[in-house]
């Protein structure tokens, strides 16, 4: 055999053999695609059940933001349906004619336990004020008070004004009353 023979058949031998690498390689590459394909393909339905577990997460959380922000906005409504209820009854006290008025001022100076001191009472209820004074109280008028009357014996103070037996000593009372009236419970 010639040189030349013995090198073309090593060329062919190499060549197979170089084919023969190629294939396997590109059997491994075929292999290794469809692994990565699978691996990819595994990851992105994850990620896509965390997106979808975050986006439900984030979706219940803004429905009860969403809820709890129109609870608070209808509980202001109401409160302040509630205050300017309460605001009109306070002025139909005030502006209650002399008969009612004067029954009023009756069961206030009855439940005091003073029998003496200064009565601050509205101007404009003045004489009425005086009229259902016991005779131990000396009746002033005082712009601050529009309703009802404050009394000052020694050192005490009792605050009977209209504004402060609605808005402060019977409010809870009265909360109750115009929320069940305007049916707000």
């Amino acid at each position: 055999m010639a040189l030349q023979d013995i090198l073309k058949r090593i060329l062919d031998e190499a060549h197979a053999e170089v084919k023969k690498i190629q294939d396997d390689a590109e059997k491994q590459k075929k292999v290794l695609r469809e692994e990565s394909d699978q691996m990819e393909k595994k990851e992105l339905e994850a990620l896509n059940k965390k997106t979808q577990t975050v986006l439900d997460s984030v979706e219940n959380k803004m429905q009860s933001m969403a809820r709890r922000e129109n609870a608070q906005l209808l509980l202001a409504t109401k409160q302040k349906l509630i205050h300017q209820a309460m605001e009109e009854f306070l002025k139909s006290l005030e502006n209650a004619n002399d008969k009612m008025y004067g029954q009023i001022l009756e069961k206030l100076f009855d439940a005091l336990p003073l029998s003496s001191g200064k009565v601050f009472a509205p101007p404009k209820r003045l004489e009425i004020t005086s009229q259902f004074a016991p005779g131990g109280f000396d009746v002033v008028a005082h712009k601050d008070v529009h309703g009802g009357f404050i009394v000052r014996a020694g050192g005490s103070e009792i605050d009977n004004s209209f504004r402060n037996l609605v808005f402060g000593e019977f409010r809870s009372e009265l909360v109750s009353y115009f929320a069940e009236q305007l049916k707000l419970v």
